[in-house]
């Protein structure tokens, strides 16, 4: 039997000076919301929170996915107390549907 191929290339994100889109623009919008609101010199930060980032995606591009799975699995598990204290994870949002009146019965 043979095994599909998985193509790099497919599951690469869009990237913009080396580092992916999105946490570029979140390390930009907040270099520059530093700046409007404290000093203009968090604007020289930028060229280095983009350098780190970069050496971080020249690694490993999905770098900045895996961070944010942790973060969100640190700081989202609200459910220890309906499962015997386990964490559960799950990929449906079957509690928001009730509660949006999608299920009603």
């Amino acid at each position: 039997m043979r095994k599909n191929v998985l193509f790099r290339g497919c599951t690469r994100p869009a990237m913009f000076l080396g580092v992916p889109y999105m946490p570029f623009a979140i390390a930009a919008g907040a270099c520059l919301l530093l700046t409007f609101y404290i000093n203009m010199f968090f604007l020289a930060l930028l060229p280095v929170v983009i350098m780190v980032m970069r050496q971080m995606a020249r690694r490993d591009e999905m770098i900045f996915r895996l961070l944010g799975l942790r973060w969100m699995f640190r700081a989202k598990v609200r459910n220890i107390r309906h499962h015997n204290g386990m964490w559960v994870f799950t990929p449906n949002a079957y509690r928001d549907r009730i509660h949006d009146g999608a299920r009603e019965s």
